[in-house]
């Protein structure tokens, strides 16, 4: 049998597995370490859970906040490591007053026939926005990406320790239960009806997975993203009310 039917139905998902042990083939036969392409965090959740793989793989994205990340692959002691593919850059826009978007620099990447695979973290920051891709790609990028959006740009490679760092909000809500429903609804906005309907149509992750059953229960760590409307964190219980309900801290991006 497939191993990979343990752990998915999904066929991408067992493709990606597929893909995930020949890496491990390659490390342990070749005495070195391999890297896959950047992965999202949903991919990155089934590739750990995957016993045959538990102290082969590591995860890595330039930069100890990212949530693309490439697998790293080391199925032998011995095997030589040249570092993770990963470029960071930074495009200054020409126009100082410039307000580059992910959307912007995602979109003039792929435009430029770099598949998504290739592209990891991508750092909106005004008329600077940074990103990382696969140091395949690297020379491509530096030679091809003239313009972000409507604005001009100067590609260059830039050091980790200068990376933009984006800033957090914490706000804290006040709800009936843990459960995805009421938490959604809280968090972004929305009427408990109105955030019940946007799971049942698959519009609501809990940790890059989807979840469709309103009553999924939330616990501390989890992030939320619905379509849309953005992504949260959800940091803890600080407390209840006298009638019992919640006080719970969320963080999300400025």
């Amino acid at each position: 049998m497939d191993f990979t039917e343990k752990y998915t139905s999904d066929k991408d998902g067992r493709l990606l597995l597929r893909k995930i042990n020949d890496l491990v083939k390659i490390s342990e036969k070749q005495f070195r370490t391999v890297y896959s392409v950047f992965l999202d965090p949903a991919q990155q959740a089934l590739v750990s859970s995957v016993n045959e793989f538990c102290g082969y793989i590591e995860l890595t994205g330039g930069y100890d906040d990212a949530e693309r990340r490439m697998c790293r692959v080391c199925a032998n002691e011995y095997a030589a490591d040249d570092g993770a593919p990963i470029v960071l850059f930074t495009a200054g826009a020409t126009m100082k007053d410039a307000d580059i978007s992910h959307r912007d620099v995602l979109g003039a990447l792929m435009g430029l026939g770099i598949k998504r695979e290739m592209i990891g973290d991508i750092l909106p920051n005004g008329s600077r926005p940074q990103f990382f891709c696969h140091s395949s790609v690297a020379e491509f990028v530096e030679l091809e990406l003239k313009k972000i959006g409507r604005y001009s740009v100067n590609v260059s490679r830039s050091d980790t320790a200068g990376i933009y760092e984006p800033e957090y909000k914490t706000a804290t809500i006040n709800i009936s239960s843990m459960r995805l429903d009421s938490v959604s609804a809280e968090a972004f906005g929305l009427s408990r009806t109105k955030a019940a309907e946007f799971i049942r149509k698959g519009l609501v992750s809990v940790n890059w997975l989807p979840r469709e059953d309103p009553s999924f229960e939330i616990k501390p760590g989890d992030k939320i993203s619905m379509r849309g409307k953005g992504k949260i964190e959800v940091c803890g219980t600080t407390g209840a009310s006298k009638k019992g309900r919640l006080f719970v801290e969320i963080r999300k991006k400025v």
